[in-house]
């Protein structure tokens, strides 16, 4: 029973990514909880196709939100793995596409919506938007 409500949720979950969001910037800082690696992913000079977008559906967060040039990736990262702030940072919701530049090269990885108690609350306690 708890696969199948689980699947139907990712697939919901795919579906509510499938909104054509995409946006740029650099890299402004990351910070790291200690909730098997979720982190806020924090992004400056935004370049994006909306001006705004909320991450909150209340029992679940989208992985980014954007506001006023200002953006922040909610994910699983790996602590240490981004070292250069200024990096480049791209953001496909489509595609569930997220490409961070590292050592000079472009590293994909995948996103997704956050239902984790724990993830959320970090989201709430360290968001900047």
């Amino acid at each position: 029973m708890w696969y199948k409500t689980g699947r139907g949720r990712k697939t919901e979950n795919d579906k509510l990514l499938k909104n054509n969001i995409e946006f740029k910037g650099t890299l402004k800082s990351v910070k790291v909880s200690r909730n098997h690696c979720f982190a806020i992913i924090s992004i400056d000079n935004v370049k994006s196709n909306v001006a705004s977008f909320n991450p909150d559906l209340k029992d679940r967060y989208f992985p980014y939100s954007i506001k006023n040039g200002r953006a922040e990736i909610y994910t699983l990262l790996w602590e240490g793995i981004i070292k250069e702030i200024g990096s480049n940072v791209k953001l496909h919701s489509n595609q569930r596409k997220l490409i961070i530049e590292i050592d000079h090269k472009p590293y994909e990885f995948e996103i997704g919506i956050t239902s984790e108690s724990p993830d959320i609350k970090f989201i709430k306690e360290n968001t900047t938007l």
